[in-house]
């Protein structure tokens, strides 16, 4: 019990016994001055009785005074207002760094008076091919050996070169085949040469094994847009594109011009219809047509030890099968000959070539 419940406790138990004792006065006088309640003279006497020793007490009903309790105002816990300080963060002036201008010197590029014109187009030489009948007789393939190209590793997947399409089955194609080089003048060489044209990898190509098939031994003007729409290669035709019709023509100049090959007269017409198409870049044609003989050819017929071939025409010299206008022109500028020596130095008649003519001139 705290420290006020105890003080009430005794303040109450003083209080009664303070009204005890003013009773215990009351009941005391009373008895000694005879005083007491009058009797109302209008009830009946009591009877008598007797009288003990003993009296009774009336003891009037005590009115205890009401306890008033003090209120105790119990003070109001307040709690002290906690004021957080304000921190104030310093601030923090970075200092000003001054970056000094880099003034990049002004470099002067000297000026130069460029000429119009002085960026050039690539200049495509012009390429003249002899006209000649083609050679169709003694073709072997077994004399030209193997193309030895590994080409087609890798060849996969990437486009054929004539059609555009991907490549599913790969076979290297001969630009111009062997059998055209055959007819074009590679009738007449040696075994060792017709194997190195073979090898040659400038007419080597990674091509659809359908199309290889397809075009075989043509020329560009027998390979027409025609037999192609009508052939059952490659699953029932197929087309050969601009571009392929011009890399065709492009790569067939630069070998018969490399290997001293002729062109047939359609062949010719068909290469200059084509390469008219392909753009600025693709070489000028010219074809040297073959001039009709005038005179009939004479031979003359030397003794067995003795053989001068002279004073031929042109004319003369295209008469021998193989030889066309080009080489007839150096023929005719190298003679006289005295031997087979002799015209195989004359550049691109060869071997072959030399036989041919000696035989024609000089046979018994």
């Amino acid at each position: 019990m705290n420290g006020l419940g105890r003080r009430m406790s005794r303040l109450a138990r003083s209080k009664r016994i303070t009204a005890a004792l003013a009773l215990a006065v009351t009941v005391a006088c009373g008895s000694a001055d005879g005083s007491g309640p009058a009797a109302d003279p209008t009830l009946p006497a009591a009877p008598e009785r007797e009288s003990t020793s003993a009296s009774t007490t009336v003891v009037p009903e005590a009115s205890l005074p009401e306890a008033s309790v003090p209120e105790v105002s119990l003070p109001e816990a307040s709690a002290p207002e906690v004021s957080a300080p304000e921190v104030s963060a310093p601030e923090v002036s970075a200092p000003e760094v001054s970056v000094p201008e880099v003034s990049a010197p002004e470099v002067s590029v000297p000026e130069r008076s460029v000429p119009e014109g002085s960026v050039p187009l690539v200049s495509v030489p012009s390429v003249s091919l002899p006209v000649a009948a083609e050679y169709d007789s003694g073709y072997d393939r077994d004399h030209w050996g193997p193309h030895n190209s590994d080409l087609c590793r890798g060849a996969v997947g990437s486009p054929d070169p004539y059609t555009g399409s991907p490549i599913d089955t790969c076979n290297v194609d001969h630009v111009v085949a062997l059998h055209e080089a055959h007819e074009s003048g590679g009738w007449a060489w040696p075994a060792a040469q017709k194997q190195r044209f073979s090898q040659d990898p400038d007419n080597h190509v990674a091509s659809r094994a359908c199309v290889n098939q397809s075009k075989g031994a043509d020329d560009i003007s027998e390979w027409s847009d025609a037999d192609i729409a009508s052939s059952s290669a490659c699953g029932g035709g197929y087309s050969v594109t601009p571009a392929g019709r011009c890399f065709l023509a492009r790569t067939t100049l630069a070998i018969k011009l490399a290997w001293d090959l002729s062109v047939d007269q359609s062949e010719a017409e068909a290469l200059g219809r084509t390469l008219a198409g392909c753009g600025d870049q693709a070489p000028g044609f010219s074809a040297q047509p073959q001039a009709p003989a005038t005179t009939t050819p004479t031979t003359t017929v030397a003794p067995p030890d003795e053989c001068v071939i002279a004073g031929r025409t042109a004319a003369q010299y295209d008469a021998v099968s193989g030889i066309g206008e080009v080489l007839s022109a150096r023929l005719v500028e190298a003679q006289p000959f005295t031997s087979r020596a002799d015209l195989e130095a004359v550049r691109g008649i060869g071997p072959a070539r030399s036989e041919a003519v000696w035989s024609h001139f000089c046979a018994p």
